[in-house]
């Protein structure tokens, strides 16, 4: 009953401010006009000052959202302007903190990272220069031996014929290490065209023929890829396989078996009907292996398991920078049981490759001589 005597109270008092306006504005219309002129310009500044309001939050929050992308991402792109007296002035000033220390630790981080890849880089020409020394110096010191020796014997020519012989031994090694040195380092500008790569691997057999023979090695081909066609330097590609060769058959000294085998694969990863197709070419030995530690070192300059003297070391960086030229990859795995397997995969040529005349971004290596440093 309470409740609805005041309900009854609030409309009779809600009907006399109603009625007490419109008497307003009969008695005093000029005032009452003033006054709803009034009223209505206030409520449209309210709500002119509302869209402004969140515009401006809307705006303000949306570079703040950019900011803080930038700054997830390490590249902040600078400061926001937020007067000092605005709500959002701390919290912009937070944002505008940790965007000035970002871009700090980014720029200090990439001092780091230079000062770092000039350190390796360091070690690197170390390490080249003392293995460049080492290698010359071996044959020098042969060469400084035979002269000695020379001093004693000019009047044996049986004995100045063999130490001539051994000079110019020892000065060929100096000079074919000078030579491929200068290939691993020179870049080169590689042709590409489309070849076969059975054809490749038949000219290579072909160049080491008379080794394979005089070595027992017997040559099965699995020639399981129908289009093996590539867009390759085929001079390049076909030193890259005699070196392989040449590997595997010094290690077979006893004799074995050289498997060539071709095939073509997708990337496990997508779909196989929509990926471009890989070229794989396996170059599989019966030979002794390659010890398990010595697996991350086989392409460094200089590396060779081989007897002092027998190889120099660079064969198999070449043949790394061929293949990678020829925007490939090369790999080496040990077989259970013994022996060793070279893999080469290349990019399969397809109708819509363009040849490539000239391919300056891609360092390739020429070489007048068969490359075979081998690390077995």
């Amino acid at each position: 009953m309470l409740r609805g005597f005041r309900h009854t109270l609030f409309l009779l008092v809600q009907s006399g401010i109603v009625i007490s306006a419109a008497l307003a504005f009969l008695i005093y219309p000029e005032a009452a006009r003033a006054i709803a002129i009034c009223m209505a310009g206030g409520m449209v500044a309210v709500w002119l000052s509302e869209r402004l309001a969140r515009r401006w939050l809307r705006a303000t929050l949306g570079r703040l959202r950019r900011l803080a992308e930038d700054i997830g991402q390490g590249r902040p792109t600078g400061a926001l302007a937020v007067r000092k007296g605005d709500d959002l002035y701390k919290l912009v000033s937070a944002v505008n903190l940790l965007a000035a220390r970002v871009e700090e630790i980014t720029r200090e981080e990439k001092r780091l990272q230079e000062q770092l890849r000039k350190t390796e880089q360091l070690a690197l020409l170390g390490e080249l220069a003392a293995s460049v020394a080492h290698e010359i110096n071996n044959p020098l010191d042969g060469i400084q031996s035979c002269t000695r020796i020379l001093r004693r014997s000019l009047h044996d020519p049986a004995r100045t014929d063999q130490m001539l012989n051994l000079i110019d031994s020892g000065l060929a090694r100096i000079g074919l290490i000078v030579r491929r040195l200068l290939t691993l380092a020179r870049e080169h500008v590689i042709r590409t065209v489309e070849v076969r790569a059975r054809d490749v691997l038949e000219s290579a057999i072909a160049a080491v023929a008379n080794k394979l023979e005089s070595g027992g090695i017997q040559v099965v081909r699995l020639y399981d890829a129908d289009d093996d066609r590539v867009l390759a330097d085929a001079q390049l590609l076909e030193q890259v396989f005699v070196n392989l060769i040449l590997n595997a058959t010094d290690a077979m000294s006893k004799g074995g078996t050289l498997t060539l085998t071709t095939r073509l694969e997708h990337p496990a990863e997508i779909v196989p009907e929509a990926a471009p197709q890989i070229l794989s070419v396996e170059v599989r030995d019966t030979g002794h292996g390659i010890p398990a530690n010595l697996l991350p070192r086989i392409f460094e300059p200089f590396f060779t398991t081989k007897t002092a003297g027998k190889g120099t070391g660079l064969g198999l960086p070449i043949a790394a920078r061929i293949v990678d030229a020829h925007r490939g990859t090369i790999s080496v795995k040990p077989i259970k049981g013994g022996g060793t397997v070279f893999t080469v995969r290349l990019p399969a040529f397809r109708p819509d490759h363009k040849r490539a005349d000239a391919t300056p971004s891609s360092p390739a290596l020429l070489s007048a001589e068969p490359v075979s440093s081998t690390v077995e």
